[in-house]
């Protein structure tokens, strides 16, 4: 008898045992890991499972309307009695303006206020997102204090230096901007987050941060614009990170919003 030989069929043998039983041991594990969830599942309890938690709370808005609005043209002489700056006017609907002496911002004279006090209807517009990194702050602007997310033509772009002055800015504005007479009947925030549940777009782990109303465009004939009330949602992710969504809020659908043109892409 080879012993040799018998001691390499023995290891072979035992060696395709070990990756045969490691093999079932991850696939029962797999299983003992994954949840059926029945489709008929409240989803407060879905959200229990996956430990999703929700911190907002329905701030109790229930209807909201249509907007509409136009591009609005920049003339000459609304840039001439502009003090401090030297501005440009951009294919009629863009201005774009450099400050001749920076503004320091402070605690007392606030981005807000320089906005509010410098720029054409700078009170028409909220803050969406400061970005320290690059010294630039975005707005929106808004309609009864909710912001128009993302539209090309209702945005404000401010930049400061390392001395924290504002140096310039960008601008475009809707005019006209009002609500249609007949108001909608919105989809509640927890129908909001089953249909981004049912999207699988809720990371289990997941916190729900904010769910707050604003618009979205809906469409666009020439320069005249149809807004829709539209949820926008912010959730923080297990690492830290977040994410954002939006969601029809009179027609409870999904819609991706690209950054840097006014056109919605629905799901």
């Amino acid at each position: 008898m080879d012993w040799n030989k018998t001691k390499t069929i023995f290891i072979i043998v035992f060696s395709i045992l070990n990756v045969f039983l490691l093999s079932l041991y991850m696939n029962r594990y797999t299983e003992s890991q994954q949840i059926d969830i029945p489709n008929d599942t409240p989803i407060s309890e879905k959200l229990f499972l996956d430990n999703i938690k929700i911190l907002e709370t329905d701030k109790g808005i229930h209807e909201a309307s249509y907007v509409s609005g136009t591009v609005h043209n920049f003339k000459l002489e609304e840039i001439e009695g502009m003090e401090n700056q030297t501005v440009e006017i951009h294919d009629s609907v863009k201005l774009v303006s450099t400050l001749n002496e920076p503004i320091k911002i402070t605690d007392e004279n606030t981005l807000e206020k320089i906005v509010h006090d410098q720029i054409i209807r700078g009170s028409a517009y909220g803050i969406w997102d400061i970005d320290e990194e690059s010294k630039t702050a975005t707005l929106f602007q808004q309609v009864d204090k909710r912001l128009v997310y993302y539209n090309s033509n209702a945005k404000l772009v401010v930049h400061w230096n390392d001395k924290n002055e504002l140096i310039g800015y960008e601008q475009t504005i809707l005019d006209d901007l009002e609500n249609y007479n007949v108001s909608q009947k919105l989809v509640p925030h927890l129908q909001v987050i089953k249909i981004l549940y049912d999207n699988i777009l809720l990371k289990p782990d997941s916190t729900i941060k904010e769910i707050e109303l604003g618009y979205s465009t809906l469409a666009q004939v020439t320069e005249t614009q149809v807004f829709a009330p539209t949820w926008h949602i912010v959730v923080e992710l297990i690492d830290g990170k977040t994410e954002e969504h939006f969601v029809n809020a009179v027609e409870g659908r999904v819609i991706k919003i690209p950054k840097e043109t006014e056109q919605t892409v629905v799901e």
